[in-house]
């Protein structure tokens, strides 16, 4: 795993930023592979703007979409570790941030 650069870090930084997104982060820590209708679900957020939430988050390298079947899954990648430490990580875990 690459480390970022002083862009990609910014950007990766700027994305978790958002409560919203951190929200989204904290779920797919809790349930990996969820689907966008799901996080909306679990918001109570338009698809739409769950959908904008994903690609800052896609963008900045924190998570990937997989194809299972016919839905696509959001899985999150290895970078989240590298910009937020473990107790963060445990906290958006455990806690209800919806």
């Amino acid at each position: 795993m690459g480390a970022y650069t002083v862009q990609e870090l910014a950007k990766a930084l700027a994305a978790v930023g958002s409560e919203e997104r951190l929200r989204i982060l904290s779920l797919l820590l809790k349930n990996p592979r969820l689907g966008c209708g799901d996080l909306a679900n679990c918001l109570g957020l338009s698809q739409p703007a769950v959908s904008y939430h994903l690609r800052v988050l896609e963008a900045a390298r924190l998570i990937s979409k997989v194809r299972d079947g016919r839905r696509r899954c959001i899985s999150l990648t290895p970078k989240l570790t590298l910009i937020l430490n473990e107790g963060v990580i445990r906290w958006l875990r455990e806690e209800e941030v919806s």
